[in-house]
């Protein structure tokens, strides 16, 4: 690997958990789509565990609910707001737990969507323990 290389990677693993270098790199356009808390999920109480990024002009929301059946989720949207609710339940009956580290709780995960997403293009495809939404932009 050459210098330049070496620089540029450099560069990058300084400026990549900067704000301003993803804003940047996403386009002024999208401002509102970093207006969420920026707290990462191990470091807060916000379950489940999301992803949000822009991938060939489609918003995506990724959502880990492994074990989840989703049938028994909601997901609506109301004025921006995204409201996914669900209950993950691991709790076995009938056994005696020797290590319990595996959440068992009702959540509520709501999520601010721009202005310029269109709300009624939600596409939702559950694969592999992953809820994926994704929407387009507003013409």
């Amino acid at each position: 690997m050459n210098f330049d290389n070496l620089k540029k990677i450099y560069q990058f693993s300084e400026s990549s958990h900067k704000d301003d270098y993803w804003k940047e790199m996403f386009g002024s356009n999208d401002k509102e789509w970093f207006t969420h808390a920026t707290n990462p999920i191990k470091n807060s109480d916000t379950f489940p565990a999301c992803d949000y990024y822009i991938f060939e002009s489609r918003y995506y929301i990724d959502i880990e609910l492994p074990g989840i059946d989703v049938d028994h989720l909601t997901v609506k949207i109301n004025n921006h707001i995204l409201h996914i609710e669900g209950y993950y339940q691991t709790l076995m009956p009938n056994c005696s737990y020797l290590l319990k580290e595996r959440q068992n709780k009702h959540f509520l995960k709501k999520i601010t969507i721009p202005t310029y997403v269109d709300e009624k293009t939600i596409n939702k495809i559950y694969k592999n323990g992953i809820l994926q939404l994704s929407f387009s932009r507003k013409e």
